[in-house]
């Protein structure tokens, strides 16, 4: 990996990936700083800026923990540490790993499209993209209901 600095504040203007957690730290609505040295980030820019990172490389694996420690000026357990934190994130927010996964094959999909100038095709995996969200809403909807229902049915016993 390179020293350059993070993609700047991404998330935080895009209104798709800011996901709602439930208690913790949102670190994909959190702005990542610019200007300031990634040594000086506090721990929720740190982990916002590798959850970045992650969606730029496409999968967890693809990072280099010691290069990620050194960037950051912090051991590597620490960064160790940071996975699993967005790792339990990705798991309350998205349902588990694999769906922040696909999460970042479509947003690389899709820029890698557009950087090619094919238009129409990225606008059909957004829509893809669009609707596959959509479903994967109703199906937490659908579960939401159904676990009501089992919860209001064991009452009654």
């Amino acid at each position: 990996m390179s020293g350059d600095s993070t993609t700047s504040s991404q998330h935080a203007t895009d209104p798709e990936s800011v996901i709602l957690g439930n208690g913790g730290s949102d670190y994909a609505a959190v702005e990542v700083p610019t200007t300031k040295p990634h040594e000086e980030f506090s721990a929720e820019e740190r982990r916002a800026a590798i959850l970045d990172i992650i969606t730029d490389v496409g999968h967890p694996s693809r990072l280099n923990q010691t290069e990620l420690a050194e960037r950051f000026g912090v051991s590597q357990p620490m960064i160790h540490k940071d996975l699993d934190a967005l790792s339990d994130y990705v798991a309350d927010n998205l349902g588990d790993r694999h769906e922040l996964e696909i999460e970042s094959v479509f947003r690389r999909s899709i820029q890698g499209l557009l950087d090619e100038g094919e238009w129409r095709k990225a606008a059909r995996t957004a829509k893809e993209y669009s609707e596959w969200m959509t479903e994967r809403t109703d199906l937490d909807e659908i579960q939401d209901e159904l676990e009501f229902l089992r919860e209001a049915h064991q009452e009654k016993e």
